[in-house]
């Protein structure tokens, strides 16, 4: 296992270094000039870089998975397809042209696809998927606002709770974004920043929903002898 978690750090670092995509996270209006993004996709590879772009709706099931669809109504992407030249980059248009009027916010995954062609610069030929980003893309109507409620919380096993979060709000909350305090007795801690998100299993609530996610805590903390608190 430890091998596998390695390897595919190793690949990770390798293709943030060939391929990169700018913003990764994104708010767009419903309608107006605030309701596009360009991003920007880098090719710092030494080979002519191929990729796609899709829109997919984002939905989250209670036990915090993720569920794409693809979406090819909601988005206007100028261009969809493109070949990028080695050390160079390329802006994209991504412009939301969906429902204008939303009760609440709609969250999207646009994904950014390597094609493996053959462009005469290798022997190498025939069509795949290769490197994939999955950027964050939310429509957020004009004062809309999030309300995270801790429906519970209990001891998973030795130092990793099982929390049950809702969002009564009309607007996604990032709980990456977030401040977690815990406090039990006269001990306290919080987790903010990148310990947060290495601590959190889940980092997305959609508006309306209730999910599940994991937090890794101190072995000292008991689930059912502590205090837990959420601060953005």
């Amino acid at each position: 296992m430890h091998r596998l978690i390695y390897l595919f750090s190793l690949l990770l670092s390798f293709h943030s270094v060939a391929f990169q995509v700018q913003p990764m996270v994104a708010e767009l209006a419903p309608s107006g000039s605030n309701a596009q993004q360009t991003i920007r996709v880098m090719n710092n590879s030494s080979a002519s870089l191929a990729i796609e772009l899709t829109a997919f709706d984002l939905k989250i099931t209670p036990s915090g998975e993720e569920q794409l669809t693809t979406n090819d109504a909601d988005f206007f992407i100028l261009p969809m397809t493109t070949i990028i030249a080695p050390g160079k980059s390329q802006s994209i248009l991504i412009r939301y042209v969906g429902d204008p009027i939303l009760a609440a916010s709609k969250s999207y995954r646009i994904g950014v696809d390597q094609v493996m062609i053959d462009t005469g610069e290798s022997n190498q030929s025939g069509v795949g998927i290769a490197t994939s980003f999955r950027t964050l893309f939310t429509v957020v109507p004009e004062g809309a606002t999030a309300k995270l409620v801790i429906e519970q919380k209990q001891q998973q096993q030795e130092g990793l709770w099982k929390v049950r979060l809702k969002n009564e709000g009309n607007k996604l909350l990032r709980l990456s974004k977030s401040t977690w305090f815990i406090e039990q007795h006269d001990d306290t801690m919080s987790l903010a920043g990148d310990e947060l998100s290495r601590a959190l299993s889940g980092k997305l609530l959609l508006p309306h929903s209730s999910r599940e996610v994991l937090l890794k805590v101190p072995k000292q903390f008991k689930a059912e002898q502590s205090q837990l608190k959420v601060q953005f």
